[in-house]
């Protein structure tokens, strides 16, 4: 096909060469499997992805990540915590303050990088602490594009003065915003987003990679195998110990249900080894003997938990769109959710999963009974719904397509160019 006149290919080819990938500098946090996902998502569309060291994914080097305390505080913030209601709220004042004080020389440091690299633009993975990073490090010349997570304006943001003026100043300056529900777009004008500033509702972590779940069947098989092996029955609830995770409330849930639940049902606790609270709640519970506590488990492993499940259970007091529910969805276990605006923009409650008030132990109930008592037809039904609800929506490649087509609007709506104009 030619581009001018009716040239032949061969001189077509040399008047019209080849566009330059789209470059992108990427503030995250690169010990995250969250941010690899983003990776793989754009890159599998095309984009050159830019670490904070000025090297390609995936050689970045993960220690030199982010806007974040490096390792050793993270760790240190954690064994302080002993993930006890009083250590996490500790943590939760002082992280921050930590983030937030070391983000402008993170920043500085990061503006001799991107004078280097000149990359395309500059993406903050999430607020705080990677987006005040890269608003310091981002000259007016390049867009500045900005991730929004479940918690980061209906918990983080308002939680002090601090987190308040960093927000609204980055939103202030944000070129193109992405958020993982439509909830946290429609609040970030309260926040100063500017009017008409391109935003896109992906998922937080890139989508799901349906290639991992190409042999559903395979999953399915295994979560029959593995019920008439046992004769157990799992409910999953794989969001570990955070401040907004009501593992108290599912715990009152369970004790209503002890007098009735089958006794092949066992409940797991993923990521939370380190949560002496759960322990020392789980050690006085009616059903101690049927619930399992793991530690931290790689993706793979949650994806196998979840494909072995009848249930996923996540009961929070809020939430955005967490990547742990659209893993649960794709590989075929039946979501208990809190009955949050954000959830219910992917859940209606009897349709594809069921969903109760986080703070009633008896709705929660109700709804775990719901989701354990569905017919093996009813249950392939939501299987199948939640599959396509997936891949029309989260799936990884249509997710990265996605988040590149943005990419390349705001750098023409800075450039006041067309996209395709970009050699």
């Amino acid at each position: 096909m030619s581009c001018v006149g009716d040239k032949p290919d061969a001189e077509s080819d040399r008047a019209c060469p080849t566009p330059t990938p789209l470059r992108i500098l990427l503030v995250a946090d690169a010990r995250s499997p969250t941010t690899w996902g983003w990776v793989d998502s754009i890159r599998s569309a095309g984009v050159v992805v830019l670490g904070v060291d000025g090297l390609l994914w995936p050689e970045h080097r993960p220690g030199s990540a982010s806007g974040n305390p490096g390792p050793g505080a993270r760790q240190r913030l954690r064994s302080l915590a002993g993930a006890t209601p009083i250590g996490l709220k500790l943590v939760g004042a002082v992280r921050p303050v930590v983030g937030l004080m070391l983000a402008p020389v993170k920043g500085r440091r990061l503006r001799r990088i991107v004078r280097r690299t000149k990359p395309d633009v500059v993406h903050g993975l999430r607020i705080p602490f990677e987006a005040v990073v890269a608003l310091v490090a981002c000259p007016p010349s390049v867009p500045l594009a900005v991730s929004i997570w479940g918690n980061d304006l209906t918990h983080l943001a308002a939680r002090s003065c601090l987190t308040r003026r960093a927000t609204c100043r980055v939103l202030e300056r944000t070129d193109l915003l992405f958020a993982d529900c439509q909830r946290d777009i429609d609040l970030s004008a309260s926040w100063g987003l500017r009017p008409a500033i391109p935003t896109a509702v992906l998922p937080g972590g890139g989508g799901i990679d349906l290639s991992g779940l190409a042999d559903s069947d395979g999953l399915g098989a295994a979560r029959l195998n593995d019920r008439e092996r046992s004769g157990n029955r799992f409910v999953v609830n794989a969001r570990g110990a955070r401040p907004y995770v009501r593992n108290d409330v599912l715990l009152d849930a369970l004790a209503l249900m002890a007098a009735d639940l089958d006794p092949g049902v066992r409940v797991v606790f993923v990521d939370s080894a380190h949560d002496a609270a759960l322990r020392h709640a789980v050690d006085r519970h009616r059903l101690r003997d049927k619930i399992v506590i793991m530690g931290k488990r790689s993706r793979p492993e949650v994806l196998s938990l979840f494909g072995r499940a009848e249930v996923s259970v996540s009961i929070t007091n809020q939430d955005g769109t967490p990547n742990t529910l659209l893993e649960a969805m794709a590989a075929g276990a039946i979501p208990v959710c809190s009955d949050l605006p954000s959830i219910r923009e992917w859940i209606e409650h009897g349709g594809n999963g069921f969903l109760a008030a986080f703070n009633d132990p008896q709705a929660v109930a109700s709804a775990l009974r719901l989701a354990l008592g569905l017919s093996e037809a009813e249950r392939e039904a939501i299987i199948t719904k939640n599959g396509l609800i997936v891949a029309a929506r989260a799936e990884r490649g249509r997710a990265g397509k996605q988040a590149a087509e943005m990419y390349h609007r705001v750098l023409a709506r800075h450039d006041g160019l067309a996209p395709a104009a970009r050699h």
